[in-house]
Protein backbone atom coordinates (compact mmCIF):
# COMPACT_ATOMS: atom_id res chain seq x y z
CA UNK A 1 0.00 0.00 0.00
CA UNK A 2 1.27 3.73 -1.05
CA UNK A 3 2.45 6.04 1.83
CA UNK A 4 0.39 9.00 2.50
CA UNK A 5 0.56 11.89 0.00
CA UNK A 6 3.24 14.54 1.63
CA UNK A 7 1.86 18.49 1.40
CA UNK A 8 2.69 20.35 -1.86
CA UNK A 9 4.03 23.49 -1.23
CA UNK A 10 3.74 25.43 -4.61
CA UNK A 11 6.63 27.81 -4.73
CA UNK A 12 6.11 28.37 -8.59
CA UNK A 13 8.93 26.38 -10.01
CA UNK A 14 8.73 23.89 -12.78
CA UNK A 15 9.10 20.84 -11.09
CA UNK A 16 6.83 21.69 -8.01
CA UNK A 17 3.91 22.85 -10.81
CA UNK A 18 4.46 19.87 -13.06
CA UNK A 19 3.90 17.80 -9.61
CA UNK A 20 1.06 19.81 -9.08
CA UNK A 21 -0.93 18.69 -12.33
CA UNK A 22 0.21 15.49 -12.24
CA UNK A 23 -1.90 15.19 -8.52
CA UNK A 24 -4.71 17.30 -10.18
CA UNK A 25 -4.83 14.38 -12.97
CA UNK A 26 -4.92 11.64 -10.63
CA UNK A 27 -7.64 13.30 -8.79
CA UNK A 28 -9.52 13.56 -11.56
CA UNK A 29 -9.35 10.22 -12.79
CA UNK A 30 -10.56 9.06 -9.05
CA UNK A 31 -7.28 6.55 -8.70
CA UNK A 32 -5.26 5.85 -5.27
CA UNK A 33 -1.86 5.70 -5.85
CA UNK A 34 -1.93 2.32 -5.76
CA UNK A 35 -4.39 1.38 -8.71
CA UNK A 36 -2.09 4.16 -10.44
CA UNK A 37 0.71 2.24 -10.11
CA UNK A 38 -1.46 -0.97 -11.30
CA UNK A 39 -2.58 0.50 -14.23
CA UNK A 40 0.99 2.11 -15.24
CA UNK A 41 2.56 -1.14 -14.99
CA UNK A 42 4.82 0.48 -12.06
CA UNK A 43 5.86 0.53 -8.40
CA UNK A 44 3.06 2.29 -6.57
CA UNK A 45 6.21 4.10 -5.08
CA UNK A 46 7.39 5.36 -8.34
CA UNK A 47 4.17 6.95 -9.24
CA UNK A 48 4.39 8.46 -6.39
CA UNK A 49 7.63 10.05 -6.88
CA UNK A 50 6.44 11.52 -9.79
CA UNK A 51 4.37 13.72 -7.87
CA UNK A 52 6.43 14.82 -4.86
CA UNK A 53 8.24 17.65 -6.88
CA UNK A 54 11.55 17.35 -5.75
CA UNK A 55 12.65 16.31 -9.26
CA UNK A 56 11.17 15.42 -12.76
CA UNK A 57 10.10 12.18 -13.20
CA UNK A 58 11.19 10.40 -16.68
CA UNK A 59 9.13 11.08 -19.54
CA UNK A 60 8.57 7.04 -20.10
CA UNK A 61 6.68 7.42 -16.52
CA UNK A 62 5.22 10.57 -17.25
CA UNK A 63 3.44 9.25 -20.45
CA UNK A 64 2.91 5.85 -18.56
CA UNK A 65 0.99 8.25 -15.25
CA UNK A 66 -0.98 10.08 -17.75
CA UNK A 67 -1.97 7.09 -20.25
CA UNK A 68 -3.59 5.01 -16.87
CA UNK A 69 -5.80 8.68 -15.76
CA UNK A 70 -6.85 8.68 -19.33
CA UNK A 71 -4.78 11.82 -19.99
CA UNK A 72 -4.05 13.67 -23.11
CA UNK A 73 -0.34 12.46 -23.78
CA UNK A 74 0.53 14.91 -26.80
CA UNK A 75 -0.17 17.57 -24.56
CA UNK A 76 1.37 15.94 -21.60
CA UNK A 77 4.80 15.42 -23.75
CA UNK A 78 4.65 19.24 -24.73
CA UNK A 79 4.15 20.01 -21.15
CA UNK A 80 7.15 17.97 -20.10
CA UNK A 81 9.73 19.06 -22.79
CA UNK A 82 8.78 22.78 -21.82
CA UNK A 83 9.77 21.92 -18.47
CA UNK A 84 13.08 19.77 -19.24
CA UNK A 85 14.18 22.85 -21.21
CA UNK A 86 13.21 25.64 -18.31
CA UNK A 87 15.87 23.28 -16.13
CA UNK A 88 18.62 23.05 -18.91
CA UNK A 89 21.67 24.90 -17.52
CA UNK A 90 22.46 26.25 -20.94
CA UNK A 91 19.02 27.98 -21.54
CA UNK A 92 19.58 31.64 -22.26
CA UNK A 93 20.08 34.35 -19.56
CA UNK A 94 16.86 35.59 -18.16
CA UNK A 95 14.93 32.94 -19.72
CA UNK A 96 11.39 32.17 -17.58
CA UNK A 97 11.31 29.70 -15.12
CA UNK A 98 7.75 30.16 -14.93
CA UNK A 99 6.46 27.12 -17.19
CA UNK A 100 2.45 26.88 -17.84
CA UNK A 101 0.89 23.73 -18.67
CA UNK A 102 -0.42 23.96 -22.34
CA UNK A 103 -3.58 23.59 -21.89
CA UNK A 104 -4.36 26.73 -19.77
CA UNK A 105 -3.80 28.67 -22.94
CA UNK A 106 -6.89 26.98 -24.92
CA UNK A 107 -9.78 28.97 -25.61
CA UNK A 108 -11.79 29.48 -21.90
CA UNK A 109 -14.95 27.36 -23.52
CA UNK A 110 -12.66 24.49 -24.62
CA UNK A 111 -11.19 24.72 -20.99
CA UNK A 112 -14.82 24.16 -19.72
CA UNK A 113 -15.75 21.28 -21.61
CA UNK A 114 -12.65 19.86 -20.88
CA UNK A 115 -13.11 20.09 -17.24
CA UNK A 116 -15.65 21.78 -15.56
CA UNK A 117 -17.23 19.53 -13.06
CA UNK A 118 -21.06 20.00 -14.05
CA UNK A 119 -20.67 23.88 -13.29
CA UNK A 120 -19.34 27.48 -13.83
CA UNK A 121 -18.84 30.33 -12.26
CA UNK A 122 -20.82 33.29 -13.59
CA UNK A 123 -19.44 35.84 -10.98
CA UNK A 124 -17.38 35.68 -7.86
CA UNK A 125 -17.59 38.66 -5.29
CA UNK A 126 -15.50 38.72 -2.67
CA UNK A 127 -15.08 40.95 0.58
CA UNK A 128 -11.61 40.81 2.37
CA UNK A 129 -11.67 42.47 5.77
CA UNK A 130 -7.82 42.39 7.38
CA UNK A 131 -9.18 45.09 9.86
CA UNK A 132 -10.89 42.48 11.47
CA UNK A 133 -9.88 40.09 14.36
CA UNK A 134 -9.87 37.30 13.40
CA UNK A 135 -9.35 38.42 9.45
CA UNK A 136 -12.16 36.94 7.50
CA UNK A 137 -13.01 36.69 3.72
CA UNK A 138 -16.79 36.65 2.63
CA UNK A 139 -17.03 35.06 -0.71
CA UNK A 140 -20.83 35.22 -2.55
CA UNK A 141 -20.53 33.33 -5.85
CA UNK A 142 -23.76 32.59 -8.89
CA UNK A 143 -23.14 29.57 -10.48
CA UNK A 144 -24.24 27.82 -13.77
CA UNK A 145 -24.87 24.10 -13.71
CA UNK A 146 -23.53 22.58 -17.28
CA UNK A 147 -25.38 19.11 -16.75
CA UNK A 148 -28.37 18.15 -15.52
CA UNK A 149 -28.82 16.57 -11.67
CA UNK A 150 -26.16 18.85 -10.29
CA UNK A 151 -26.67 17.89 -6.52
CA UNK A 152 -23.63 19.38 -5.02
CA UNK A 153 -20.34 21.70 -5.34
CA UNK A 154 -17.15 20.75 -4.43
CA UNK A 155 -15.26 23.52 -3.83
CA UNK A 156 -11.19 24.13 -2.69
CA UNK A 157 -8.93 26.93 -1.57
CA UNK A 158 -5.46 27.11 -0.69
CA UNK A 159 -4.12 29.33 2.20
CA UNK A 160 -0.61 29.62 2.17
CA UNK A 161 1.85 29.79 5.01
CA UNK A 162 3.61 33.06 5.81
CA UNK A 163 6.53 33.40 5.17
CA UNK A 164 8.56 32.10 8.75
CA UNK A 165 5.52 30.80 10.03
CA UNK A 166 6.46 27.38 11.04
CA UNK A 167 3.91 26.74 13.67
CA UNK A 168 2.52 22.92 13.76
CA UNK A 169 -1.13 24.49 13.52
CA UNK A 170 -2.67 25.69 10.09
CA UNK A 171 -6.11 25.54 9.71
CA UNK A 172 -9.26 27.73 8.52
CA UNK A 173 -12.74 27.58 9.58
CA UNK A 174 -15.53 27.74 7.09
CA UNK A 175 -18.94 28.65 7.77
CA UNK A 176 -21.82 28.23 4.69
CA UNK A 177 -24.04 31.32 4.78
CA UNK A 178 -26.58 30.55 2.43
CA UNK A 179 -27.34 28.25 -0.86
CA UNK A 180 -27.05 24.84 0.39
CA UNK A 181 -25.09 22.80 3.57
CA UNK A 182 -21.69 22.45 3.83
CA UNK A 183 -21.62 18.83 4.46
CA UNK A 184 -17.88 18.03 4.42
CA UNK A 185 -14.59 19.83 4.58
CA UNK A 186 -11.21 17.51 3.99
CA UNK A 187 -7.79 19.42 4.50
CA UNK A 188 -6.01 17.02 1.79
CA UNK A 189 -2.24 18.76 2.88
CA UNK A 190 -1.11 21.72 4.74
CA UNK A 191 -2.19 24.15 2.54
CA UNK A 192 -5.30 22.97 0.46
CA UNK A 193 -8.66 23.12 2.11
CA UNK A 194 -11.64 21.22 -0.03
CA UNK A 195 -15.39 22.05 0.92
CA UNK A 196 -18.19 19.91 -0.41
CA UNK A 197 -21.46 22.49 -0.65
CA UNK A 198 -24.86 20.00 -1.04
CA UNK A 199 -27.46 21.78 -3.18
CA UNK A 200 -31.34 22.41 -1.71
CA UNK A 201 -32.35 20.57 -4.86
CA UNK A 202 -30.44 19.48 -8.17
CA UNK A 203 -29.82 21.66 -10.70
CA UNK A 204 -30.80 21.34 -14.36
CA UNK A 205 -28.52 22.34 -16.91
CA UNK A 206 -28.79 26.08 -17.90
CA UNK A 207 -30.02 26.63 -14.02
CA UNK A 208 -28.32 29.54 -11.56
CA UNK A 209 -27.56 28.82 -7.74
CA UNK A 210 -26.53 31.41 -5.39
CA UNK A 211 -24.34 30.96 -2.40
CA UNK A 212 -22.07 32.64 -0.02
CA UNK A 213 -19.13 31.18 2.70
CA UNK A 214 -17.13 32.93 4.87
CA UNK A 215 -13.94 31.96 5.64
CA UNK A 216 -11.95 33.18 8.69
CA UNK A 217 -8.52 32.67 9.76
CA UNK A 218 -7.97 31.49 13.23
CA UNK A 219 -6.99 34.12 15.95
CA UNK A 220 -3.08 34.24 15.92
CA UNK A 221 -2.55 33.02 12.59
CA UNK A 222 -0.80 34.66 10.16
CA UNK A 223 -2.02 35.11 6.50
CA UNK A 224 0.25 35.39 3.20
CA UNK A 225 0.03 39.02 2.02
CA UNK A 226 -2.37 38.30 -1.10
CA UNK A 227 -5.63 37.34 -2.03
CA UNK A 228 -5.90 35.93 -4.77
CA UNK A 229 -8.90 33.90 -7.16
CA UNK A 230 -7.11 30.83 -9.24
CA UNK A 231 -9.92 29.76 -11.35
CA UNK A 232 -9.66 25.97 -12.46
CA UNK A 233 -13.13 25.96 -14.43
CA UNK A 234 -14.32 29.14 -16.43
CA UNK A 235 -14.66 31.81 -14.69
CA UNK A 236 -16.47 34.96 -15.97
CA UNK A 237 -16.26 37.65 -13.60
CA UNK A 238 -14.73 38.59 -10.52
CA UNK A 239 -14.98 41.29 -8.61
CA UNK A 240 -12.39 41.49 -5.18
CA UNK A 241 -12.77 44.41 -1.79
CA UNK A 242 -10.10 44.50 0.10
CA UNK A 243 -9.91 46.92 3.44
CA UNK A 244 -7.00 47.33 5.04
CA UNK A 245 -8.52 49.70 7.89
CA UNK A 246 -7.19 53.34 7.87
CA UNK A 247 -4.47 52.63 10.45
CA UNK A 248 -2.67 49.85 9.23
CA UNK A 249 -2.28 49.88 5.74
CA UNK A 250 0.82 48.58 3.59
CA UNK A 251 3.57 50.18 2.28
CA UNK A 252 2.81 48.95 -1.45
CA UNK A 253 -0.19 47.06 -3.21
CA UNK A 254 -0.25 45.62 -7.24
CA UNK A 255 -2.63 43.84 -8.84
CA UNK A 256 -2.41 40.25 -10.41
CA UNK A 257 -3.80 39.78 -13.16
CA UNK A 258 -2.96 36.65 -15.40
CA UNK A 259 -0.39 36.18 -13.22
CA UNK A 260 1.43 32.14 -12.97
CA UNK A 261 1.70 31.40 -9.66
CA UNK A 262 5.61 31.67 -9.86
CA UNK A 263 4.83 35.74 -10.18
CA UNK A 264 2.04 35.46 -7.54
CA UNK A 265 5.02 33.43 -4.89
CA UNK A 266 7.92 36.03 -6.43
CA UNK A 267 6.29 38.99 -5.09
CA UNK A 268 7.74 41.31 -7.51
CA UNK A 269 5.40 44.35 -7.81
CA UNK A 270 3.56 44.68 -11.20
CA UNK A 271 3.25 48.23 -12.74
CA UNK A 272 -0.53 48.45 -11.55
CA UNK A 273 -0.66 49.92 -8.31
CA UNK A 274 -3.42 50.68 -6.22
CA UNK A 275 -4.23 53.89 -3.45
CA UNK A 276 -6.37 53.05 -0.48
CA UNK A 277 -9.48 55.15 -0.20
CA UNK A 278 -9.51 57.21 3.05
CA UNK A 279 -11.22 54.33 4.90
CA UNK A 280 -8.19 52.13 3.88
CA UNK A 281 -10.60 49.89 0.98
CA UNK A 282 -9.37 49.17 -2.60
CA UNK A 283 -10.97 47.49 -5.29
CA UNK A 284 -10.95 46.08 -8.34
CA UNK A 285 -13.25 44.13 -11.10
CA UNK A 286 -11.28 41.37 -13.66
CA UNK A 287 -13.24 39.87 -16.03
CA UNK A 288 -12.15 37.16 -18.99
CA UNK A 289 -10.20 35.16 -16.70
CA UNK A 290 -8.03 32.65 -18.23
CA UNK A 291 -7.92 29.21 -15.92
CA UNK A 292 -4.94 28.48 -13.53
CA UNK A 293 -3.84 31.83 -13.19
CA UNK A 294 -4.21 34.06 -11.03
CA UNK A 295 -6.02 37.47 -10.33
CA UNK A 296 -6.22 39.93 -7.20
CA UNK A 297 -3.92 41.81 -5.21
CA UNK A 298 -0.87 41.57 -3.62
CA UNK A 299 0.70 43.79 -0.84
CA UNK A 300 3.84 44.39 1.65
Amino acid sequence: MGRPEEPLDRDGSPVREFAFWLRDLRRRAGLTYDQLGKNAHYATSTVQAATAGSRLPTLRVTMAFVEACGGDQGEWREYWTLVRRAMDRAAPAGASVSVGPPWLSRPVDAEVTRDADGWIIESFTALLRLDAEPVEAAEFRRIVATVDGLAELVTSLSVPRQSGDSDQSHDLESELLYGGSLQRRAQPYDSYFQNVIVLPHPLRRGDRHEYAIRHRIPRGQQMASHYVHVPYRRSDRFELRVRFGASQLPREIWVLRDAPTAVIYAREPSAQKLVPDRFGEVQMTFTGLRPGLGYGISWR
